[in-house]
């Protein structure tokens, strides 16, 4: 990459240094501590009536959109935002607070409790091998975090998208004893990440990996929906998938399965054999290997409509490395990785933006906002010939 070093573009790199840095303690801290710890209300009566208080006193600050109920739970985003930004300015602090509040979201019960899948999936008293069928629970007011993060692309940052229920709810989801950790769940994560794909979907329909079946479940209520063919290559999840969940289906006649490996059966489809595909074989944003893979394959196909589960995360976790590649083109720096603590995978990855962005040039700030922003980001992998 090519970058003129002039004093505008400077400012701007100085500019996104410190909000770059807030916002990625911010992620970093937030997501661990929600994740890792469960993070609730312990007093929810004493909790609402401080939430009273605080929004009457906003109130007379000027707007505040949100109810005595959904400032309960800002209150506690904002006690987690107090320990991940110490030392930060307070200005900071108030537009990330501002930012996070704007994307949270009190969730109403009906998002579980009438979801088609819990309704029609009976989730009781079933045991397959390593695998447990088990209702887990939301405590009230319990932070989760029911999306991928939201994109500020004039700031480069990612803001966390928190929710909670206002009272205790239970969620079909499968526990694996092994790891003593439950391995897939109908939250609202997957009900909010799945379902922009669960509209595109007409005709004939790929999905690559199986897990609850929740994508094929959903999807083959569809009337637009003439078939559904699911790639899986682990025999326990086909097994129980076949077993257990896939008799429930009310349109189980549209369901295929085949037992292969996602990318090595990507590799052999004719394009037009299947109207859409939906891919989703990686646990998370940090497996950008199989993303990659069958990005690169889906480059090829023209008639056949790919869309990725989370992939505005993978952009997101990706633009860290083009912020890096940035600053490491502006100060004529070359071989440092994204972190102080590198492993082969960040060298992978750092090497694969550095050669994705080799001849592009930087000549004004916009220039930087550009390759910072998500949609550009997806558009310049989807449309180069650099493999990962």
């Amino acid at each position: 990459m090519k970058i003129q070093k002039s004093k505008r573009i400077e400012e701007r790199l100085q500019k996104l240094a410190v909000m770059h840095m807030a916002a990625s303690n911010l992620n970093a801290y937030v997501t661990h501590e929600i994740n890792a710890n469960y993070v609730f209300v312990q007093d929810i009566e004493a909790t609402k009536e401080t939430a009273k208080q605080f929004k009457e006193y906003m109130l007379r600050m000027g707007e505040f959109p949100f109810s005595v109920e959904h400032t309960a739970m800002l209150l506690l985003i904002q006690e987690l935002l107090s320990k991940a930004l110490v030392g930060f300015p307070d200005q900071i602090f108030s537009f990330l607070m501002w930012e996070i509040a704007k994307e949270s979201k009190l969730h109403n019960p009906d998002e579980i409790n009438k979801n088609p899948y819990v309704t029609d999936i009976v989730f009781k008293d079933k045991v397959q091998g390593d695998f447990e069928f088990r209702y887990e629970e939301y405590k009230p007011y319990e932070l989760e975090m029911y999306n991928v993060p939201k994109r500020i692309n004039e700031m480069g940052i990612d803001i966390p998208r928190i929710g909670c229920f206002e009272k205790g709810i239970k969620y079909p989801a499968i526990f694996q004893k092994s790891i003593k950790s439950v391995w897939m769940s109908v939250s609202p994560n997957e009900i909010y990440t799945v379902q922009k794909h669960i509209d595109m979907a007409k005709g004939n329909v790929l999905t690559l990996g199986c897990g609850m079946g929740y994508f094929a479940y959903m999807a083959s209520l569809k009337e637009e929906v003439s078939s559904i063919t699911v790639i899986e290559i682990e025999d326990s999840v086909i097994k129980l998938f076949e077993d257990e969940i896939l008799p429930q289906f009310k349109n189980k006649d549209k369901i295929k399965i085949i037992k292969a490996d996602a990318v090595e059966y990507m590799k052999n489809l004719q394009d037009g054999e299947f109207d859409y595909c939906f891919a989703d074989i990686w646990i998370g944003v940090n497996d950008v290997a199989p993303y990659m893979a069958i990005k690169e394959i889906g480059r090829k196909l023209k008639k056949t409509k790919i869309s990725y589960w989370i992939e505005e995360g993978f952009a997101s976790l990706l633009e860290a490395y083009v912020y890096v590649e940035i600053l490491n083109a502006f100060h004529g720096v070359k071989g440092t990785t994204y972190s102080s603590v590198s492993t082969n995978d960040e060298e992978r990855i750092q090497d694969y933006i550095h050669r994705l962005l080799e001849n592009e040039e930087i000549s004004k700030p916009e220039h930087i906002d550009y390759y910072l922003d998500a949609d550009n980001l997806i558009k310049l992998i989807d449309e180069t010939e650099i493999v990962f």
